[in-house]
């Protein structure tokens, strides 16, 4: 009977906390609609019947709208709600997008008037200043519009109303309401459409949620026409240079020219020797202050053939902003090009937008005069080693304004060299300078036990650091190989040769027989850090566009399989007045010399070298010679290091299952014998505790997201990612059988009658254990500090983190702490001074010797295999201190506390001090009541 009434009783109450719940619910939702509102709520007819008057739906339709579903574009205006960075410090936007998003179009009771339902999602991105020690960070902020309106296909306008909310730059709560109107929202477009349009606040402009109106750029995409290029496309490239067909390579059936161009493509430009003051080169003339040294071509749209492609086209001067930075419509051209399969290059016809300076809104299409031309060379050499090339002019007579000379463009490693091309023949035409400045060593017999990096293998390419050695600064550079023999070097082929053949050139043949073989590389040297002089450091340009200016370096020579050396001349373009490349400004005069170390050598940086300048002294272009510190990792290393990580996995978790064991039999001696669970010391538990709960806090998120990184780097499938889980649920259990000691030992010390002796001892402890961690911690920190200093050096000129370093060496000081757990239970037995078992043998060995192994295989492992310190799993460098010294002192110090504790619980806990300190202590202890009380002892 009183069964029954229970449940009854249970199923009342969860009736009423459902409806409960269910009204809380609709009370919160009307609460939002309330304060946030929808876009429903406003008047649409006094904002919007102006435009396209207010119609009833009747039917929903989709597809009606020139949009297609994510329709993106470009704005300007609106800082108070849409640039609030997180510090007062911050740099000015680097991006303004836009995403139109439709939801729903329904059919209305009027003639070609259509209800559209949609948001508008606002994106800004800056760079803003933390602090001095930190640098600059990336913020990103959206901005979300909710909005309802009317569209009519005849006018091709578009009236919305909707609202969201945003935080001021106080920190208050903003309720915006707005006003959207498009315009030219037609059925069709082509290349002189634009879709512009306003979003104006709601509010008065004393409200404090008042914003300034905000003016939009959109590109549309639906049913666009390519007109222009399809009435001259007959004609080929007017005016364009005289290309023979077979100097290119064509597209494969498999690839278009969308997927070569897909995305964001920069060149450099490069201004020919006839480009001077008396004639204008600049394709917007002398208005923008700057003669543009880069251009972007951006897709906007690929036609359904994939034959024909849409571009923005934008001239820059600095080719690092552009990346994230909104385009400078100013300086930018719209143009719509289609690939001519005859003459195997790409055709542009673009036009200049004009009026976008001060509102988008008013901006417009015009002057469609300009010309562009791209290819893909089929013959690459030292001087023009780009595979991508390409020129841009104007079809306007020579004496009419707008007018500029041919201009001619190509990529370099910093662009496109993600573009894989099949057919490239490399044409050496230094050899014969190779032969001069390096001169032939004697090999090394094939007896030889040591194996160089083989000359067709990844192993070839390498990052490198820079050491200037007369500034003594560091910066990071990679050196790419760009073609063995005539072949360029690629794994995935995209286009198809070209009918030619490549031209042979005497005594260009590799020896195969004595281990020669011609090499090309392209080398980048980001100066960052690089306080270059002489002909390395561009003129005329500001600290900041320095900063992000490469040193591109295309080299050819020799490199011999047998030593391990490289010998290369290299070329390299020099600007002209520091802003531009000229086509005529190539220097020759460099000598590269890469030595690379045995793969057996088991040493990362196995690669050195120095890049020298051969010019005179007194030279304008002779730069000091830089030293090369290389790093490469072989394919075998790689497979070495997937079976080191899978054994390591494997280690980690017979490890923590060990401590698993090892504790449970502590737990089991504490409740077998009682009197003992007072005498463990809590500081050492509460230390075991945090070594397993740490590293739980620290990778949480990974027993939920999956470590894309390294799976797809090391392995590509999920054995990783579950293994890292069978880790972590392992050490959840360790840390709670923890707990559950440190608890039993907590309940038994409070609940015995010498408690306060032993609080008292504990306290002791405690106030001799802290100062030894904080002195420990600031000579561990030192010493830390100094195997860092080239990474700080760095982090001062990347605007890395210097918080992360900090953070390493907590969490290796803390690792430290943990290898020597015993240290409190130590002191603690000295101001107590008994004997009793208070550890059990199994459990202060075992540990011990789980936290010692780690050590003594990272001994091992560095003799043993390559140190690539990301895919360490056990014995962590980042969690602990590991090194050959610290490894042998942290055996020797863990090994020292297992043999104190054994002979503290044998002899008692001062038997190592002298007979005044023994005799102190020896009355301490209270006589014991019961023989369940007893403590244990040794036997003797």
């Amino acid at each position: 009977m009183s069964i029954d009434m229970d449940c009854s009783i249970f199923c009342r109450t969860k009736l009423c906390f459902n409806a409960f719940f269910f009204l809380f619910i609709i009370s919160s939702f009307t609460c939002l609609h309330v304060v946030f509102g929808t876009a429903s709520e406003f008047d649409y007819g006094v904002h919007c019947n102006s435009v396209v008057h207010e119609s009833k739906p009747v039917d929903e339709e989709f597809n009606i709208m020139p949009f297609p579903g994510r329709q993106y574009g470009h704005f300007s205006g609106g800082d108070k709600v849409l640039n609030n960075p997180p510090s007062r410090s911050y740099y000015a936007p680097k991006s303004k997008t836009l995403l139109f998003e439709t939801h729903h179009v329904f059919t209305t009771d009027a003639d070609d008037v259509f209800m559209v339902e949609g948001n508008l999602i606002f994106q800004t991105s800056f760079y803003y200043e933390q602090s001095i020690s930190s640098g600059s960070s990336y913020f990103r902020g959206t901005l979300d519009f909710d909005f309802r309106g009317f569209w009519s296909r005849t006018t091709g306008k578009l009236c919305m109303v909707g609202s969201s909310y945003a935080y001021s730059k106080e920190g208050k709560l903003l309720h915006l309401a707005a006003v959207l109107k498009i315009n030219n929202l037609q059925s069709s477009s082509n290349i002189s459409t634009l879709v512009t349009g306003t979003m104006d606040s709601l509010s008065s402009a004393n409200d404090p949620n008042h914003f300034e109106q905000i003016s939009l750029l959109m590109f549309p995409q639906v049913n666009y026409a390519y007109t222009m290029i399809s009435n001259q496309f007959s004609k080929g490239c007017p005016r364009g240079t005289d290309v023979q067909p077979m100097s290119s390579l064509r597209l494969s059936q498999t690839r278009t020219i969308c997927d070569m161009l897909g995305g964001s493509n920069a060149f450099e430009l490069e201004y020919t020797g006839s480009c001077n003051s008396s004639k204008s080169c600049n394709p917007f003339g002398d208005g923008i202050g700057y003669l543009p040294s880069v251009i972007s071509l951006s897709m906007i749209q690929c036609s359904n053939d994939r034959q024909s492609l849409r571009f923005l086209i934008e001239f820059r001067n600095d080719s690092y902003q552009g990346y994230y930075s909104s385009p400078n419509l100013n300086t930018s051209l719209i143009g719509e090009g289609s690939w001519d399969a005859k003459s195997n290059r790409l055709c542009i016809i673009a036009c200049r937008i004009y009026d976008a300076s001060s509102s988008l809104e008013k901006s417009h299409v015009g002057d469609c005069t300009t010309r562009l031309s791209l290819r893909f060379p089929a013959i690459l050499s030292i001087r023009n080693p780009s595979t991508i090339v390409g020129e841009i002019w104007s079809e306007k007579p020579r004496n009419e304004g707008g007018f500029f000379d041919r201009v001619e463009f190509r990529n370099t490693g910093r662009y496109g060299g993600g573009i894989q091309l099949q057919g490239l023949k490399y044409v050496y035409t230094e050899m014969d300078e190779v032969k001069k400045s390096c001169p032939k060593k004697n090999s090394r017999t094939n007896s030889s036990m040591e194996h160089y990096p083989d000359g067709y293998s990844g192993d070839m390419s390498f990052s490198m650091s820079i050491i200037n050695g007369s500034k003594g600064s560091i910066g990071w550079g990679s050196s790419d190989i760009l073609a063995v023999d005539d072949q360029q070097y690629q794994r995935f082929p995209s286009l198809l040769p070209s009918s030619s053949s490549k031209p042979k050139s005497s005594g260009v043949e590799s020896d195969s027989s004595s281990g020669l073989l011609n090499v090309s590389y392209k080398i980048s040297i980001p100066p960052l850090s690089l306080e270059l002089d002489g002909g390395l450091k561009p003129v005329n340009q500001s600290s900041y566009e320095y900063l992000q200016t490469k040193i591109q370096i295309s080299a050819e020579g020799v490199y011999d399989t047998t030593t391990g050396s490289l010998c290369m001349v290299g070329c390299r373009r020099s600007r002209l007045d520091g802003k531009s490349f000229s086509s005529h400004s190539i220097d020759c005069d460099i000598l590269v010399h890469v030595n690379f170390l045995p793969l057996n050598s088991r040493k990362t940086n196995n690669i050195k070298g120095s890049i020298e300048s051969t010019r005179e002294k007194t030279d304008s272009l002779y730069f000091k010679p830089l030293q090369i510190l290389g790093t490469t990792y072989s394919r075998s290393w790689g497979a070495e290091s997937v079976w080191r990580m899978d054994f390591e996995m494997i280690g980690s978790v017979v490890s923590n299952t060990l401590a698993i064991i090892f504790v449970a039999f502590q737990i089991f001696h504490v409740r077998k014998h009682r009197g003992i669970g007072p005498m463990v010391s809590l500081l050492m538990l509460v230390i075991l505790a945090l070594g397993h709960l740490i590293p739980l806090v620290l990778n949480l998120e990974a027993m939920f997201i999956q470590d894309s990184e390294r799976s797809v780097l090391i392995r590509g499938g999920k054995w990783l990612e579950m293994n890292e889980v069978i880790i972590r649920v392992v050490t959840m259990v360790a840390f709670l059988l923890q707990v559950r000691l440190l608890m039993l030992s907590w309940t038994a010390r409070c609940s015995t009658e010498k408690k306060k002796t032993l609080w008292i001892a504990e306290k002791r402890g405690l106030y001799v254990c802290a100062p030894v961690y904080v002195i420990g911690a600031i000579i561990a920190f030192s010493v830390k500090s100094r195997q860092n200093v080239h990474r700080t050096v760095m982090a001062r000129h990347s605007w890395y983190d210097i918080d992360e370093i900090i953070l390493g060496n907590s969490r290796a000081y803390a690792g430290l702490i943990l290898d020597a757990f015993l240290f409190p239970q130590i002191i603690f037995n000295m101001f107590h001074n008994s004997r009793e078992l208070a550890l059990s043998r199994l459990f202060y060995i075992g540990i011990t010797l789980v936290r010692l192994v780690p050590h003594g295989y990272d001994l091992y492992r560095a003799n043993s295999y390559v140190d690539i310190d990301d895919t360490y799993i056990y014995a962590d460098h980042g969690a602990d201190y590991y090194s050959t010294a610290w490894d042998f002192i942290i055996i020797v110090l863990g090994i020292f506390f297992a043999v104190i504790i054994h002979y503290q619980q044998r002899l008692g806990g001062r038997y190592f001090l002298s007979k005044r300190f023994l005799e102190s202590g020896t009355d301490e202890e209270p006589p014991v009541d019961s023989e369940e009380q007893l403590p244990l002892k040794y036997s003797t």
